[in-house]
């Protein structure tokens, strides 16, 4: 059986390389028009592109989409307007954390700016107990783009996260730090976690649960959608397009 996933800010040929050999999947960036999504105005731009790629995905087939940000922009309204799985790499990241853990992990972000939106998240997901440390890298996104300086400053907050904060799990908060892992994990022996791999991992699964047995997030409660009568004309006036 053969998934098709849409990842909503990573190249799909990088992404492809990740995948198992039944998955297909597509890339897209956000199309925002910011540089990055560090701060709260940029998301809120962006937020409006991942709805739309996320209802025009389901459309073109996609079993499952994956929001590539640690801030899951959009990760609730693109759930109340699609029946597919839509994964956000923080809460897969986390899910897949506290399944690793008897006791606490800690998450790696480039700023202090981050933590407040992101502790947020974590406490709405269920995983505030769990949070042994927020550990701080100093570094914008673009920063990021220095592989080398950002791999040192993984090992320096991470090694600080297990030796200091007793974490036994250390979430990469970006995906900007994407493919860094592999290294701290290495040289401390614990579970480092890339969100752009788990997020795909978790929308495999999800894609799996979803394609095969029709299992995907509960459209009553907080994920209902708003009435087809009164959301056919919003939609069409602010994207164009029937949803």
């Amino acid at each position: 059986m053969q998934v098709k996933i849409l990842f909503i800010g990573g190249r799909k040929e990088w992404l492809q390389g990740l995948a198992e050999p039944f998955t297909v999947v597509g890339g897209t960036w956000f199309d925002s028009g910011t540089p990055h999504l560090e701060y709260e105005f940029y998301e809120h731009l962006a937020i409006h592109r991942i709805i739309e790629k996320t209802v025009r995905a389901e459309r073109d087939g996609y079993d499952a989409v994956v929001i590539g940000c640690f801030y899951d922009p959009g990760l609730r309204e693109a759930r109340e307007l699609v029946r597919i799985p839509v994964v956000g790499v923080c809460e897969a990241s986390l899910q897949v954390a506290s399944s690793l853990t008897a006791g606490k992990f800690s998450i790696l972000v480039g700023r202090r700016k981050w933590i407040p939106k992101m502790a947020d998240n974590v406490r709405n997901y269920g995983f505030e107990s769990r949070i042994a440390s927020w550990r701080v890298l100093n570094l914008t996104v673009p920063d990021m783009r220095d592989k080398e300086k950002t791999q040192a400053a993984i090992l320096r907050e991470a090694r600080a996260a297990v030796e200091e904060d007793l974490a036994e799990c250390v979430v990469l908060g970006c995906t900007g730090m994407a493919g860094q892992a592999k290294k701290a994990q290495e040289e401390l022996g614990i579970p480092v976690l890339d969100p752009v791999l788990m997020g795909l991992k978790v929308a495999e699964m999800r894609a799996i649960l979803w394609k095969r047995f029709g299992i995907s997030h509960s459209k009553i409660g907080g994920y209902e959608p708003p009435p087809p009568e009164e959301l056919a004309p919003i939609y069409r006036k602010v994207y164009g397009t029937p949803p």
